[in-house]
């Protein structure tokens, strides 16, 4: 994402941030990254408490609230979804993305990890195994194929949407707003 080199201040939305690590991960690239974290009110605590055991809670700001409900405010240069749109399920998800696009300013990229089934939904076994574990232990969650997220980012709007391979079921997408 490029924030090693960032010579002006970059705006970094981390939606259901949990713990914190995405946009930490990402704070730690640059002292010029500002992270707005959203999660539920229960959960901001525990990410302000790891903020600063890694020495950048002065620049972290906080949003509470559902995904769908909370305000997240404009103009971000990033937005992390790290493993949220397997809990969303698809309606959730995709009304989630747009929401995200509107946060976006023109140019800013969505970084969405989540765990990839193939299109026939037939491997890798680790992402199969845990869509059943989402469909036994909560009310929407699924997995989802690569074809289908990028399918849903093109029709909200987004362009270059691609695929950085990693280790695991677990690869990072990403998305540009034009």
């Amino acid at each position: 994402l490029g924030l090693t080199n960032a010579r002006k201040p970059v705006r970094v939305l981390d939606v259901a941030a949990g713990s914190g690590i995405w946009g930490i991960a990402l704070a730690q690239q640059s002292p010029l990254v500002r992270v707005t974290a959203q999660d539920w009110p229960e959960m901001i605590p525990t990410t302000k408490r790891i903020t600063q055991k890694f020495d950048v809670a002065d620049r972290f700001s906080y949003v509470e609230g559902d995904v769908l409900e909370a305000n997240f405010g404009t103009d971000y240069d990033i937005a992390t979804l790290g493993h949220i749109l397997h809990t969303e399920g698809k309606d959730r998800s995709r009304k989630l993305l747009k929401k995200v696009f509107g946060a976006l300013k023109p140019g800013g990229t969505v970084a969405i990890g989540e765990w990839l089934v193939n299109d026939e939904r037939t491997e890798p076994l680790p992402s199969l195994i845990f869509a059943v574990n989402m469909l036994v232990h909560s009310e929407r969650g699924d997995t989802f194929s690569f074809n289908e997220i990028k399918r849903w980012l093109e029709e909200t709007g987004f362009k270059k949407v691609r695929k950085l391979e990693a280790p695991g079921p677990s690869p990072l997408i990403l998305a540009t707003k034009m």
